[in-house]
């Protein structure tokens, strides 16, 4: 199969993508001064760093059709597949709150009264892994036909139910904060961040199909289109944050990112000679989460919170996508001497 490792290297293109994506906010949101949060440069990068959330999502969502798809080649049955999905995702729903117990430790939240509070915050890591499980049960093993329904009329359904969702008054609740909750209770939730894992489960059903580039980068600019055409019509809902909940910018974001997919399926497999870092990345993206949170937002590095310029802020960008690559590196040179040790 030709487009095999092709595929791989699309995938693992724009992981590293939202890879770049997250270590740019997170540095630049935690190193530069408040009087740098405005301008031209400041937009910037809040625009780039909003995609790396639902790139991950997406991806999420699509790497997990595509394991179910090599599994099935394997001859394993479909409840076996759906059990072994369910099992990655409950894994990764405890290393979330595993690295929340070390960003406790390791960012002294213990000196802050009820600090320990943070360990219980939904964030993008817990968010990832409830919706890798709903779309084991509801993606993995199924018949392709009904695989895309459910996966698609999932992701819509979760975005026209965000706004109300939002605007749902109820006591406060650790369980219902992964529905829909506020800072600092929830960064994420799964009201409408879902969407983008049952959308990429869905955009998996076209990758297997060896769906062509042009028709993914078209996808993504109906989605885009139909989502900027929706918000020029009067709001449908009475609680609907365009930033937070809207249907319409969800719809604009996943167009994007549907696009971009596309677009990287246009480059030569050659091109990785180039690129090659930024697969480099993608490959080792839940240990540049660990690096992108610890190093701009932890105590080590204190001395920085809001206190760069807007030039310095860049710089100092850069030093971490460059920090986090050569970490990421080493980790890729651990990997290959540990399959050559099992080897031996």
């Amino acid at each position: 199969m030709p487009e095999a490792p092709s595929r791989k290297l699309w995938l693992d293109w724009q992981r590293g993508l939202a890879v770049l994506f997250m270590v740019e906010w997170h540095t630049w949101d935690s190193w530069r001064a408040d009087a740098a949060a405005q301008g031209p440069v400041h937009d910037a990068m809040a625009i780039l760093g909003g995609f790396a959330a639902p790139s991950f999502l997406y991806m999420a969502g699509l790497s997990q059709l595509l394991a179910d798809a090599a599994l099935a080649r394997r001859g394993i049955s479909p409840g076996e597949r759906r059990r072994k999905a369910a099992g990655r995702a409950l894994w990764l729903l405890g290393v979330a709150y595993l690295f929340r117990a070390a960003e406790y430790v390791l960012g002294r939240a213990y000196l802050v009264p009820d600090g320990w509070q943070g360990i219980l915050k939904v964030d993008v890591l817990n968010v990832i892994a409830v919706s890798l499980l709903v779309t084991a049960f509801a993606a993995v093993g199924r018949t392709p036909g009904v695989q895309a329904t459910l996966a698609a009329g999932g992701a819509l359904a979760v975005a026209v139910f965000s706004p109300p969702m939002a605007g749902w008054q109820h006591a406060p609740s650790r369980i219902l904060d992964y529905l829909y909750g506020d800072w600092p209770r929830a960064g994420f939730h799964l009201f409408p961040w879902m969407a983008f894992a049952l959308a990429g489960s869905a955009a998996g059903r076209a990758a297997l199909a060896r769906v062509r580039p042009s028709t993914w980068i078209a996808a993504g600019g109906a989605l885009f289109l139909g989502g900027w055409v929706l918000d020029t019509l009067p709001p449908f809902y009475a609680h609907q944050d365009f930033w937070r909940v809207s249907p319409n910018w969800l719809a604009m974001r996943l167009g994007i990112v549907v696009a971009t997919s596309g677009l990287l399926q246009l480059l030569p497999p050659g091109a990785d000679g180039a690129l090659s870092w930024l697969r480099t990345l993608g490959r080792h993206s839940l240990f540049g989460y660990f690096l992108s949170v610890e190093i701009p937002y932890g105590g080590l590095s204190s001395s920085l919170h809001k206190r760069l310029s807007t030039g310095q802020a860049v710089v100092a960008v850069f030093a971490m996508i460059a920090l986090t690559w050569a970490a990421s590196a080493a980790m890729d040179r651990w990997d290959a001497w540990r399959e050559e040790r099992a080897r031996a």
